[in-house]
């Protein structure tokens, strides 16, 4: 499913052409699981939204701290080979940019880690909060109600 297009590193730049001719939206980790594991119970909602906001012009931005976790996962929850498909899938994407962090954005991350203290907001969704603010992106692809508590669209709800 997420092989399909080209991923590319995005520029800071937020006003290059690239953005001109699409509409982005962040992707985090729980939406790409759901997209490539039929088994889970969110697999049939996500294919259905990626497959709709694709035909709409949408493209994905996802944080290198995302795509880690991602290969990461199924390296220990299925195995190598697999994993080493999956990245190669997203790298070679043409629906999913891929947004290294800064260290503005990190050091952001560290604050919003902070603030959200007495809440299970891990640092992972603390550097995707961030980028999507630097990057001026305010939809995300997700099924993780963090974002939605610091203030961003979750646009499967």
């Amino acid at each position: 499913m997420i092989g399909e297009v080209e991923t590319r590193r995005v520029t800071t730049v937020r006003k290059s052409s690239i953005f001109n001719r699409m509409k982005l939206q962040y992707i985090d980790t729980s939406a790409l699981i759901a997209l490539s594991n039929r088994n889970d119970r969110n697999h049939k909602r996500a294919v259905a939204y990626f497959k709709k906001a694709v035909k709409g012009g949408v493209r994905f931005l996802l944080g290198k701290h995302v795509l880690i976790e991602y290969v990461d996962g199924v390296t220990k929850r299925i195995d190598k080979k697999k994993a080493i498909e999956e990245l190669n899938n997203i790298i070679e994407s043409k629906l999913l940019l891929i947004e290294w962090e800064n260290k503005k954005d990190w050091a952001q991350a560290i604050e919003y880690f902070k603030k959200y203290r007495d809440q299970e907001i891990d640092l992972t969704d603390c550097i995707s909060f961030s980028i999507m603010e630097r990057m001026e992106i305010s939809d995300v692809f997700t099924f993780d109600s963090d974002f939605q508590i610091h203030g961003f669209e979750i646009v499967m709800d």
